[in-house]
């Protein structure tokens, strides 16, 4: 169920980057910031009203409110990169730094998260799906390839963030407080780059809906993160967001982006390296504690 839920994540985020980066060229960055953030701030507000929700307000750490900031990093990181690479590729470097953030996050147990340590074993897979990323890379451009990378970074901190406030108060409050917070750092940036930015309809009306998309995606994650690993739920979230990636390249270029598609597949090739020694590994661990169990285990003589 968990990794149903992150898959379908991945995929929604793959649709809200076209949104936002569309509704980014059509009004310019500070003005799309602010609508995505209010239409997000809209849809879990509205999602409280109907199941008759309160929100749980209580003392915190005044870490646990950053979340929202730092998704406003998330989301300036893809608009700068939308239409630079192919969407595959960005969503691709992004789950490529998350990955990597993740597995860091797993070796240390970051903000209360359970230990789980890197394995050596593990630079197999790794290098598998990196060699899967550099072929979906048709067009290498710096500066989009590191800013996708670093909203990798942001998008699993903000996750773990506001995964340890859901847990605190509840998935729906948490959202709507990440979104609160996210609409501050929005129309700060609006004030500071705002100028001559005006609205406009002369867009799709799909492109404002690109914060209810980030709404449901952040509600997910809440739900998810820490009932499974960092790494495996990014892992899920790569598949859905290349998948859906793949059919936006489609439909935006007319044409079936070949290398896209061997990346990939070579992405998931690596994936699957990972989870057969993870899988082989606990097994291993298993044998070992039952063996030592049965040999501390005194015997009965009649």
């Amino acid at each position: 169920m968990n990794y149903g839920l992150s898959l379908l994540a991945g995929m929604l985020i793959a649709v809200m980057v076209v949104f936002n980066g569309g509704l980014n060229a059509a009004v310019g960055v500070g003005l799309s910031l602010v609508i995505i953030h209010i239409v997000g701030l809209g849809t879990i507000a509205l999602v409280m009203a109907l199941k008759k929700e309160k929100p749980v307000w209580k003392k915190f750490n005044p870490l646990w409110y950053v979340g929202g900031l730092i998704g406003i990093l998330t989301t300036l990181f893809n608009l700068r990169a939308f239409s630079h690479i192919s969407v595959s590729a960005m969503l691709a470097l992004g789950l490529l730094g998350e990955s990597l953030s993740g597995l860091l996050a797993d070796h240390l147990g970051f903000l209360g998260h359970p230990v789980r340590r890197f394995r050596v074993e593990k630079l197999l897979g790794g290098l598998v799906i990196l060699a899967g990323i550099a072929l979906m890379l048709t067009d290498f451009d710096l500066i989009p390839v590191i800013v996708s990378l670093l909203a990798g970074f942001t998008v699993l901190l903000s996750r773990l963030i506001n995964g340890r406030l859901a847990r605190q108060t509840s998935v729906a409050t948490a959202t709507l407080i990440n979104y609160l917070t996210g609409l501050m750092g929005a129309l700060l940036v609006l004030a500071v780059t705002g100028t001559g930015e005006r609205l406009t309809f002369n867009i799709p009306l799909p492109y404002y809906l690109g914060g209810m998309l980030g709404a449901t995606i952040v509600v997910i994650s809440n739900h998810v993160v820490g009932r499974i690993s960092s790494f495996y739920m990014t892992l899920a979230l790569f598949i859905g967001q290349v998948s859906a990636g793949l059919l936006l390249d489609i439909a935006l270029e007319g044409t079936f982006p070949m290398r896209t598609a061997l990346g990939g597949l070579l992405v998931l090739l690596g994936l699957t390296v990972n989870l057969m020694q993870d899988k082989a590994y606990t097994r291993r661990v298993d044998r070992l504690a039952a063996a030592q169990i049965t040999a501390n285990t005194p015997t009965t003589r009649d």
